[in-house]
């Protein structure tokens, strides 16, 4: 799924107040069973989870003939990640997350994607 090779995607997470929180992230995937972004510790995205771990993530097409596509899941945190995902995003990103915190959002968390639902551009069934 050329989806999930895309540079950016767009994570969705809702605010305490029930309003969405749309930012765009680097990603790497596992398949199509596992999606892991890293972020700061502090950020709204993390808080958000914390509250409600009903996460959406939508994909460009780049080049996948299916379109777009966008994934609802069930986001888990994580204080480390296994090292093929580290690996992936070194060889995604040229950027290795951890165990040092990130000079640009500090103390890393990472954020694994379980997907549900994969909806549009996807060949995976919809039921």
């Amino acid at each position: 799924m050329a989806n999930l090779s895309a540079r950016d995607a767009w994570l969705a997470t809702q605010h305490r107040d029930g309003s969405p929180h749309l930012v765009p992230i680097w990603f790497v995937a596992l398949g199509v069973e596992s999606i892991w972004i890293a972020t700061g510790r502090d950020s709204t995205k993390v808080a958000n989870i914390t509250r409600n771990n009903t996460v959406s993530v939508g994909f460009p097409a780049e080049g996948d003939v299916n379109g777009d596509a966008v994934v609802a899941g069930i986001a888990n945190l994580h204080d480390q990640a296994p090292s093929a995902v580290l690996d992936l995003f070194v060889a995604k990103y040229d950027w290795y997350p951890g165990p040092e915190p990130d000079a640009d959002v500090g103390e890393l968390q990472f954020i694994e994607i379980t997907p549900r639902r994969w909806i549009m551009g996807s060949s995976v069934s919809n039921d």
